[in-house]
């Protein structure tokens, strides 16, 4: 768990930005679907999960916890978040974005997104669907 800046620009991949947080319930339900779905894409999407409103020590135990295979910034003060304005909300987690290799937003998901949906979302996204 890092601090640093979230960003789209992986040239030639999907990116698929999570919104989440230790105590959020449904970011808890959902965590174990993103590793999954981020594990069966990883040759078309790069995952970044963008942590918010946290404490670190909760965070990285969550991230151990739940064994995220992809890098998480640590944002507790939304900093990172509010680069996405209009893309992703400042107040409605988990929010997950799939952003497509020109960098446009392709899909949003506002609440907890299953392994099998997030896994169309990215292979329709990197197929021009």
């Amino acid at each position: 768990m890092g601090s640093g800046t979230a960003t789209t620009r992986h040239p030639g991949r999907v990116v698929v930005i999570n919104v989440w947080a230790s105590w959020c319930g449904p970011c808890r339900k959902e965590a174990p679907d993103l590793a999954a779905a981020s594990r069966s894409t990883d040759e078309v999407a790069r995952f970044v999960g963008l942590n918010i409103r946290d404490q670190r020590d909760a965070a990285r135990a969550f991230s151990r916890a739940v064994k995220m295979p992809y890098p998480s910034i640590f944002d507790p003060e939304g900093q990172q978040l509010v680069k996405f304005s209009g893309q992703l909300s400042t107040t409605a987690i988990p929010t997950t974005l799939v952003i497509d290799e020109q960098q446009r937003s392709a899909a949003r998901i506002t609440g907890p997104v299953d392994r099998d949906t997030l896994i169309q979302l990215v292979n329709d996204t990197a197929d021009g669907r």
